[in-house]
């Protein structure tokens, strides 16, 4: 705009030359109509793809723009002279939308029953853009022009609904004759227009029979519709729950070039409405042609958003004739849809079509370890055939540590255990993996593992990592263990187990059963090693302070046992628990 508010002349005919992307919303701006029919004709007779684009981008924002009666008018009729299918599909959908009916309360009075009867009728809200203006020289608007006593509201359009309904019979006419004259172009031309529509056209019931050229381009021959002058209709006793897909030029939907296009707008349209469309058209009038897909069009329906698509594609690819042609690299791809249904019908497919002797043992790991449950019990019981036919090594087996699903996980961490737990493949460097894994699953069969038959038992270098792990269900697991030996394997000292020992008295919400083993455990390493008990004590006297009972009683019954078979630590104890009575507690434990 120029210093005054109003518009450039100058200043529009340089964004227009230079293609700039500031133009379209300069254009819905300007009022004047002084600047707007130069414009107008200038748009019509440039031939660039940048000119055809912005009257598309034009016609794909609301009709809201004051004074812009004849920029809509003028852009139409060019594009419905000249055979432009692409901006008639747009503005179809543009002239569809001026038209939104609401619900109204009505009442009128039963003679019969002498009463007033209450019911719900569809009414057009008044919301035309005025049009009447007075000249004003102070105002800012371009070239004095003041619209009086008007201030226009959110959802108000351009137009009469006399205009309204004349624009809408005019755009799906030019696409009723477009499939009688050339019957070629109406199925890809229309079906740009239902990529247009999104779900915000079909926010209500009403919504939906609103849009005339959607109407009778997907459900003209609908038994439950009738079509008077200005609107489509439900019949008496008919609801939207019973439309099924009924097309005008139905011959033509069904031909064989149509059904590219309707899998194409499968997959790009914006709404849900004409996706469920196309689904009904594909099951009803192309079944045969579904076998004849390829993979590389039913991988982005897997992925689709829209569950709807992607059980639709995982129907097809299940029924699909060549699919132990397909690559391996394919098969990994499909396997990256979000859904479940889906994925359960691409498993038990490739279960069906694709041999061991095809996948890596890499591969076969990695599909094990993914987090959906079909794609990971299909991985893992692909791995134990692959390892009965054709032993897999330690450090492969090892990755099933990093299992993602929850469901296998306690199951594949029990099977390669039990192979890795044999003396010619037991490291310690590949078992201590499943005891740090983030599945609680996976940590668990590892502890269930580590008893005395294992080879784990008596491994030092395991249990000096163990007593370093970060999870609580492990600690507790070493503390309870710690209680079915005297001591830990190879040369130790307790100051590798007091931060294990702190770590389970100190938990608050947590490890209850295990704290009297914690404690047993500390009074027993005081006892065997006097020069501990400085270090060690304060840890019990958090217990013997503690505001539950049940712990300071277990802390009590240690130090009293500590100190029947330590005396000498008697006035340390007294010491650190001033409080409490010495000799009194010796007695009661004897």
């Amino acid at each position: 705009m120029g210093e005054s508010g109003r518009p450039s002349k100058i200043y529009l005919d340089e964004l227009f030359a230079a293609e700039d992307a500031r133009f379209y919303e300069y254009l819905r701006g300007v009022r004047a109509p002084t600047l707007l029919t130069p414009l107008v004709e200038r748009l019509k007779r440039d031939a660039r793809p940048w000119a055809r684009e912005q009257i598309t981008a034009y016609f794909s924002e609301p009709l809201d723009c004051r004074g812009h009666e004849l920029v809509v008018k003028r852009l139409f009729k060019h594009a419905e002279e000249n055979g432009l299918d692409g901006i008639m599909a747009v503005c179809a959908v543009a002239f569809d939308r001026l038209v939104r009916r609401v619900r109204r309360k009505q009442f009128h009075y039963d003679a019969a029953a002498r009463r007033y009867q209450q019911s719900i009728r569809l009414v057009c809200p008044r919301n035309r853009i005025a049009v009447h203006a007075v000249h004003d020289r102070q105002s800012n608007l371009p070239h004095g022009l003041s619209y009086d006593g008007y201030r226009q509201k959110p959802g108000d359009r351009l137009f009469t609904y006399r205009t309204r309904y004349y624009l809408r019979r005019r755009a799906w006419r030019y696409f009723r004759r477009l499939g009688y004259m050339h019957p070629e172009r109406y199925v890809p031309a229309i079906a740009q227009a239902l990529r247009c529509y999104t779900d915000d056209d079909f926010a209500t019931g009403e919504n939906i029979i609103d849009n005339w050229s959607l109407m009778h381009a997907c459900y003209f021959n609908h038994a439950a519709l009738q079509f008077t002058a200005t609107q489509a209709e439900l019949k008496e006793g008919q609801s939207l729950g019973q439309m099924l897909a009924a097309p005008y030029h139905l011959d033509l939907w069904c031909h064989t070039d149509a059904f590219d296009i309707l899998i194409d707008l499968l997959a790009d349209a914006r709404s849900g409405l004409i996706r469920l469309w196309s689904l009904e058209m594909l099951r009803g009038h192309h079944e045969a042609l579904l076998k004849s897909l390829t993979p590389a069009r039913l991988i982005p329906l897997l992925s689709h958003a829209d569950e709807r698509v992607q059980g639709f594609a995982a129907e097809a690819f299940a029924n699909l004739d060549n699919l132990s042609s397909i690559g391996i690299d394919d098969w990994l791809s499909l396997l990256d849809t979000k859904s479940i249904a889906a994925l359960t019908l691409i498993c038990d497919a490739m279960k069906r079509h694709v041999s061991l002797d095809r996948l890596t043992a890499e591969q076969l790991v990695d599909l094990a370890c993914a987090r959906p449950a079909p794609v990971a019990q299909m991985g893992f019981d692909m791995v134990r055939k692959r390892h009965e036919a054709r032993s897999l090594s330690a450090k492969e087996l090892s990755r099933l540590a990093n299992v993602g699903c929850a469901a296998i996980a306690s199951e594949s961490a029990t099977w390669a255990l039990e192979r890795l737990g044999k003396m010619d493949m037991f490291d310690v460097d590949y078992v201590s993996q499943f005891f740090d894994s983030l599945q609680s699953g996976t940590r668990a069969a590892a502890m269930t593992w580590l008893d005395e038959s294992s080879l784990g038992w008596n491994e030092p270098a395991l249990w000096a990592r163990l007593i370093e792990t970060p999870f609580d269900d492990v600690r507790f697991g070493v503390v309870r263990r710690l209680e079915q030996r005297q001591h830990l394997p190879g040369r130790h000292e307790a100051d590798r187990l007091a931060p294990l020992w702190a770590a389970v008295i100190l938990g608050v919400h947590r490890g209850g059963r295990r704290k009297p083993d914690a404690l047993r455990q500390l009074v027993r390493a005081i006892v065997d090693d006097p020069a501990q008990a400085k270090r060690l004590l304060p840890i019990v006297v958090i217990a013997v302070r503690s505001i539950r009972p049940a712990e300071r009683r277990a802390a009590l019954s240690a130090v009293a046992s500590m100190l029947a078979d330590a005396p000498e630590q008697l006035a340390l104890v007294g010491e650190m628990i001033p409080e409490l009575e010495v000799p009194a507690l010796i007695g009661e434990s004897t």
